[in-house]
């Protein structure tokens, strides 16, 4: 039995999701011929947990040194003046799980770097994903239907498929992000809970694809 499908469960608004994403940009790739990729919303901020982001402003500038000694990413100086420094952003992670189902559904292959290209809107330039014009830039690079994508971000379809991911990924246990799944067969198997660089990473994927070919036989 082998690994067909590789999952990597993100948060657009989650900082090590951020400092994960070359990892995953680098394995998506080098391994894309290998398996299918698929980018699961995980859901990190929403319900009663959707407020200003100044409530967690200090928290964030206090993880910051730490987040960028190991995984190598900087939170940019627009990222601060726009989002901290201000501390208005509502911090709410169905926004951009819609706009990923949104892009997903028209770009399958294209699941990681879309999922990179919506966290960039928000830790580089400092945009506000609960606004669907803060998306175009995306939209229009990747080619999809400004007047399509507006529609659909609004359209309650979509939300209900951004909140069946977020099932999904709590029915398999995961509750911290990024994580990292891959499926054999019928068999899932946890790869990376949290950041990994890529050679632990690669190492960890190596030993679960012998684990699974052994199962198989």
């Amino acid at each position: 039995m082998k690994i067909e499908k590789l999952y990597y469960v993100q948060d657009a608004l989650c900082g090590w999701c951020y400092g994960m994403s070359p990892v995953i940009a680098r394995l998506y790739e080098e391994h894309r011929q290998d398996y299918t990729f698929e980018v699961l919303s995980g859901g990190m901020i929403r319900g009663n947990n959707v407020r200003p982001i100044s409530g967690m402003a200090d928290y964030i500038r206090q993880v910051e040194p730490r987040l960028q000694e190991i995984t190598g990413v900087k939170l940019t100086d627009t990222y601060h003046r726009e989002v901290l420094d201000k501390g208005t952003y509502l911090t709410n992670s169905e926004p951009p799980a819609v706009a990923m189902a949104i892009l997903k559904e028209q770009y399958p292959e294209l699941q990681v770097p879309l999922a990179a290209a919506i966290q960039k809107l928000h830790f580089e330039e400092g945009k506000d994903l609960n606004e669907v014009e803060a998306y175009m830039t995306v939209v229009r690079a990747f080619g999809a239907d400004e007047d399509g994508f507006r529609e659909k971000f609004n359209d309650s379809n979509y939300l209900e498929k951004a909140r069946r991911e977020f099932e999904l990924v709590e029915n398999w246990g995961i509750n911290g992000f990024p994580a990292v799944v891959c499926q054999a067969g019928e068999k899932l198997y946890l790869v990376a809970r949290g950041y990994q660089p890529y050679d632990q990473l690669t190492q960890t994927l190596e030993q679960v694809r012998q684990e699974a070919a052994a199962a198989g036989k």
